[in-house]
């Protein structure tokens, strides 16, 4: 039987993996308590024609709640553990819902050697890396890393490197926030340093005229439309002409949360408002997600497309 969903997937089964949208840019802040709702709304994505959601999970073993929520902008609403300590409930999301969700970790806490920590997180069932390069001068409004941590901006540095070069080693998707207009010649350096690094660079780069050299000059770099539906909304022909010249390093993305996450369906919906052809909206929304995450997609076991 094939299906043509609400956003224009056709799928050859209400219940296999078909490959559908996959958005690349959710986060937790859902704990346990939550678990039903979590699988109605991932069963419920299933049938609007998305295979899969990233879903970012922080780690939190040292700091205070005071200290912790100094590193997260004031708008989030969590609803899982207090201390955003949520690797543990993100993963049990993503064990029950049979493959829909593909965990990553989030790093702006991390303690120690980053390989090692990093390994134990994969050992875990963590598929992915989510950065942000979180100086005192971010583009979200909240203190820095260094600041926080008691350590030096050239000491910050060098985490966030090791951080690339694990995950170009290991081949894992890295998605990393970083804002263009304040840091493109850290975003540069990361680049020439990290040449096959499998990252994401969300919210297109924060300022798409900076961010535009990155894309350019690295046809390998994503990039998604997370937290950007007014944008895309308010100032369509300039977006859609974006889209459409990096239609093959655009991803679907939302920024949404795990217990609101079937809210991501307006993403699809205004990408075709955009009037993009069914190739590009197919680039974006399937092959360049997959692209992107490579082997963190857990297997599929179905065809489908536009």
């Amino acid at each position: 039987m094939t299906l043509l969903t609400t956003p224009g997937v056709k799928r050859h089964s209400a219940h296999g993996h078909a490959a559908g949208f996959i958005d690349v840019h959710l986060h937790c802040f859902t704990g346990g308590a939550l678990a039903q709702d979590v699988l109605d709304q991932s069963a419920e994505l299933r049938r609007q024609g998305f295979s899969h959601v990233v879903a970012i999970g922080m780690v939190n073993t040292r700091l205070s709640f005071e200290e912790i929520r100094s590193l997260i902008p004031g708008w989030v609403e969590n609803r899982g553990n207090l201390l955003y300590h949520e690797l543990d409930e993100l993963l049990e999301h993503a064990r029950r819902s049979d493959g829909f969700i593909i965990p990553f970790v989030d790093t702006r806490y991390l303690w120690g050697d980053v390989a090692s920590a990093l390994s134990r997180y994969l050992e875990q069932g963590v598929r992915g890396v989510k950065g942000i390069w979180l100086t005192d001068r971010n583009d979200i409004g909240v203190k820095g890393v260094p600041e926080t941590f008691g350590i030096t901006l050239k000491e910050y540095r060098r985490r966030e490197w090791e951080i690339f070069s694990y995950a170009q080693e290991n081949d894992l998707p890295l998605l990393y926030h970083m804002d263009a207009r304040e840091h493109a010649d850290t975003m540069a350096a990361l680049m020439r340093d990290f040449p096959r690094v499998r990252v994401n660079f969300p919210h297109f780069g924060i300022g798409r005229k900076p961010f535009s050299k990155i894309l350019d000059d690295h046809p390998g770099v994503c990039t998604d439309m997370a937290n950007l539906l007014p944008h895309l909304r308010k100032n369509p022909e300039s977006y859609r002409d974006f889209i459409v010249h990096y239609q093959d390093q655009v991803c679907l993305g939302s920024d949404a949360f795990l217990y609101q996450m079937g809210s991501i369906v307006q993403y699809p919906e205004a990408l075709r408002a955009l009037g993009l052809s069914e190739e590009v909206l197919h680039k974006v929304c399937s092959v360049n997600p997959r692209t992107f995450l490579g082997r963190a997609v857990p297997q599929e076991r179905s065809g489908a497309r536009f």
